[in-house]
């Protein structure tokens, strides 16, 4: 993660109370009746959250950090997720009776109708240059990958066959976090009135285009408390006290500030797509919300850490360096970390991503149609059942 100088934090803090005062946040709509929906398959758009294992493949497999030991020590092997265990679409998958685990798209080539994960570590709404961390696989390029292999399917099946599948499939899009991470170091202002706007009409575009190809029930994802993250609280050790503040849960409030200014955008824009698009519902879902909420509460969820991570390199928030699991470099294979005893004590695994206990919970949340604008609940059992092509 890029350092800003203390200068830019003051400035950035001044931008973002300006804004923040003059803009009111967007009044939630009132929510349509409860109801339910029952995925025909889940297709994933994401970055490094979300990750079912693209960035590791498109590496040779086993060669990114995500690849290796600790990651995954929870399954019990490395796949390629930036976690000790599963991520929420393999966690949905699963209590849906989708599929036992996530297929990265990078790992499938057929064309029988089944749920995909197109997201890749990195990966951001709009394409950023000179970042090493970032991906080009940016949202517009996952969707036309999605793109591609609805045409396999159409072409086996019929497109009149396969559009019931796709209009009843679910689309999670769990994007545009990194790109608030890669554009803080050029200043709040910037972030503000550049990167979040772009953002915004990028969402836009992308679930504009997955609506013209059949879907119907979005899962848009906001930003969640990246605030609280170890990555963040250790970077900011550096800045002198008073150029920055936590609030009563040890969160960074400036950078809380703009995390919610982007949400404040992406609930907008979830209800302007929904009515201007006959049929297709974008369900809101308030991440954020849902993080503060186990954050305040997570003693009785099993919690012990919420601001430390799991395997790191030491530090107040056992988080010293820049970069993932023992806060190393990225790829850096050879650091110096420790690996906590029991990763479901803590909300991040390496700093910046989540534990498999946390994306559990976050889940059950969904599954529930909890802290989803509208509320919807999901139903398991529907998966498509075709007829596997026959070697010749």
């Amino acid at each position: 993660m890029a350092s800003w100088s203390g200068t830019v934090l003051v400035i950035f803090g001044l931008l973002l109370n300006i804004v923040l005062l003059s803009q009111a946040r967007a009044t939630p709509a009132t929510p349509k009746s409860s109801s339910s929906i029952c995925p025909t398959a889940v297709f994933t758009f994401a970055d490094s959250l979300s990750d079912g294992g693209n960035r590791d493949i498109e590496a040779g497999g086993g060669k990114t950090l995500s690849g290796r030991y600790p990651y995954g020590i929870t399954y019990g092997k490395p796949t390629g997720r930036y976690c000790d265990g599963l991520v929420i679409p393999d966690l949905l998958l699963q209590k849906l009776r989708l599929d036992n685990l996530g297929t990265p798209s990078l790992k499938y080539n057929g064309t029988e109708f089944e749920s995909l994960n197109f997201g890749y570590a990195g990966a951001t709404v709009i394409k950023v240059e000179n970042q090493p961390y970032s991906s080009p696989h940016v949202l517009s390029a996952q969707v036309d990958d999605f793109v591609r292999h609805q045409e396999f399917v159409e072409g086996r099946y019929g497109r009149q066959a396969s559009k019931p599948w796709y209009e009843n499939a679910l689309y999670s899009v769990e994007i545009g976090g990194d790109d608030i991470n890669f554009g803080l170091p050029l200043g709040g202002g910037y972030v503000i009135n550049v990167t979040i706007p772009a953002v915004i009409q990028g969402l836009a575009d992308g679930i504009q285009k997955l609506y013209a190809h059949g879907a119907r029930h979005v899962v848009l994802y906001n930003m969640p408390r990246a605030d609280c993250s170890p990555n963040y609280l250790q970077s900011f050790q550096q800045y002198p006290a008073g150029t920055f503040h936590y609030d009563k849960d040890g969160c960074i409030v400036e950078i809380a500030q703009i995390i919610s200014y982007l949400n404040t955008n992406i609930q907008r824009l979830s209800e302007e797509l929904t009515q201007k698009y006959q049929g297709l519902t974008v369900y809101y879902f308030d991440w954020f919300a849902a993080n503060t909420y186990v954050l305040e509460n997570m003693k009785e969820f099993g919690f012990t850490n919420s601001l430390q991570s799991c395997c790191g390199g030491g530090g107040k928030f056992n988080c010293d360096g820049e970069g993932l699991c023992g806060c190393a470099p990225l790829n850096q294979t050879n650091a110096v970390y420790t690996v906590c005893k029991d990763p479901s004590k803590y909300f991040t695994f390496d700093g910046i991503h989540y534990t498999e206990h946390f994306y559990e919970i976050m889940s059950e949340y969904i599954m529930a149609g909890e802290y989803i604008t509208p509320k919807v609940k999901l139903e398991m059992g529907c998966k498509v059942v075709t007829v596997p092509e026959s070697p010749l």
